[in-house]
């Protein structure tokens, strides 16, 4: 058995076949259209094993720069992980996991997000994180509206609207780095709507001045057997504008349910759908932290425009045994992987410290993450 990264669009050509064997129906398009990144032969990271030349197992691998603030994050997304029937079970994707992890650690990444939670990333130190509300609205239900200004039109996106589009997209304090041609692929693309049976449709609100308030881009089903209801793919802009363009959307399509999540920190959009019915729980897939110290020094840019003198005094040290040490201002704490992962990503987080450690990190954590269900899903 062969493992290596897949570097012919021959190669990968095969990895979207086998992908398609496993993830898809009639009804649903190729993997290799919804996820062009991961099928990208100018990218050449995806990973492959191979059994006399043909390929038996496959992981996409996608790079992608985050911003938190003035924070840049270099991150990867793995997903599409699939091992033809005939080789499941004998640890294949076990060691492509493990040539992967060496792969983005060289590459100087500070995390992987993980469209999944299965033991096979969890034994690797892939771990749940962050919290997100999800909001449900349906047929019946009063949705949480406002008065739009005078002269407010909504409609969906015309040929013209990128620029602006853009503008707002790129105004999210934590966002995915995506040009104009990243965000009108990405939309094209569908990657997670596809999963379930679902098209974009992207609504804006626009003001009298010709100005964009708020967009959303909304999947909505083109099958009679979606595998999800109606659900909100990204959003941005003013939060305010957001329940007119959900109504115009639920009217507009004859939408009878409509899926909502907004991450702990869109506290603003939150605030607006209050009274809907809402569960709260961790994000969709999970998280690995490459190198907890590189991840500190990524994000110290963010972290220095909270609070400067505790970001200027945080240490965060890897051991061998593969906890962290944390230190600020004379106190330290040791903890567990899943333990790290709590106090850079959860509201709530959970980790065994001094509670005047505790206290201190408070200024700093948890970090605004963007939400891993969007566009850029993989």
């Amino acid at each position: 058995m062969e493992i290596r990264c897949l570097l012919t669009q021959q190669q990968l050509d095969e990895a979207a076949k086998l992908s398609d064997s496993i993830f898809r129906d009639s009804e649903q398009v190729s993997m290799q259209a919804a996820f062009p990144g991961v099928f990208s032969e100018a990218l050449g990271q995806s990973y492959g094993a191979f059994d006399n030349g043909k390929l038996v197992s496959f992981m996409g691998l996608v790079p992608a720069v985050l911003r938190i603030g003035e924070a840049r994050l270099p991150i990867y997304s793995l997903g599409s992980v699939c091992t033809h029937p005939d080789y499941r079970g004998q640890g294949t994707a076990s060691e492509i996991l493990t040539k992967i992890l060496e792969h983005i650690d060289r590459a100087g990444a500070s995390l992987l997000l993980v469209s999944g939670g299965r033991s096979l990333y969890t034994r690797a130190g892939c771990c749940t994180y962050g919290q997100v509300h999800r909001f449900l609205w349906e047929e019946g239900q009063p949705l949480p509206s406002r008065p739009v200004p005078e002269g407010t039109v909504l409609r969906e996106l015309a040929p013209t609207d990128w620029f602006r589009l853009y503008e707002l997209a790129s105004g999210r304090r934590s966002r995915y780095e995506q040009s104009v041609w990243d965000l009108a692929g990405l939309i094209h693309a569908e990657a997670l709507s596809t999963c379930y049976k679902l098209q974009h449709k992207v609504l804006v609100a626009e003001n009298a001045e010709g100005d964009l308030l708020t967009f959303a881009v909304i999947g909505v089903p083109y099958s009679d057997t979606p595998k999800r209801e109606p659900h909100l793919i990204e959003w941005g802009g003013a939060a305010e504008g957001m329940p007119a363009l959900l109504s115009y959307a639920i009217r507009t399509y004859g939408l009878k349910k409509l899926n909502i999540p907004v991450p702990w920190h869109e506290d603003k959009l939150a605030a607006e759908l209050a009274g809907l019915p809402c569960n709260t729980g961790k994000a969709t897939g999970t998280v690995y932290i490459v190198n907890p110290e590189r991840l500190l020094g990524h994000m110290y840019p963010y972290l220095k425009s909270v609070d400067a003198g505790a970001a200027d005094s945080l240490r965060i040290t890897r051991l061998e045994d593969g906890r962290t040490s944390v230190a600020l201002d004379g106190w330290t704490a040791e903890l567990t992987v899943q333990e790290t992962v709590s106090m850079f990503f959860d509201p709530a987080p959970e980790f065994q410290a001094p509670e005047e450690l505790k206290k201190r990190l408070s200024a700093l954590f948890p970090i605004p993450f963007p939400y891993d269900a969007g566009l850029n899903y993989v």
